[in-house]
């Protein structure tokens, strides 16, 4: 086994770059469920910070797309020059972002299960 690998990556068979990339396609994710319930016209955007940017094409593009990729980089070229085998700090984050995304996510297949089921 590669030395360099994470324990944590051992143990999970997810490598730190995975779960990096899985959080941020279920971000990506987010965006789309949101943007597809907005216009149907029976749903509200519930995050008020969110509110404003996603009126606006481009705001939304920066913030959902653009600078979560640019964080994604960033932090896998941090923890690739870094050579930490592990950092639990790191990994606590990255579990809990997958969670609280996975979450929204699940919310908003309720959501669609609740605009598809509507008379």
């Amino acid at each position: 086994m590669n030395s360099l690998k994470s324990a944590a990556a051992r143990t999970s068979g997810y490598s730190f770059y995975h779960r990096l990339f899985f959080l941020y396609a279920l971000n990506l994710v987010d965006w789309l469920c949101t943007e597809a319930l907005l216009a149907s016209g029976r749903f509200y955007e519930a995050n008020p910070l969110m509110n404003p940017v996603l009126r606006s094409l481009p705001s939304t593009l920066l913030i959902k797309v653009l600078l979560p990729l640019g964080l994604v980089f960033l932090c896998a070229f941090v923890f690739k020059i870094s050579r930490i085998e592990e950092s639990r700090f790191a990994n606590a984050l990255l579990n809990i972002g997958i969670v609280v995304y996975s979450l929204v996510n699940l919310w908003h297949i309720v959501n669609f299960l609740l605009l598809f089921s509507a008379k």
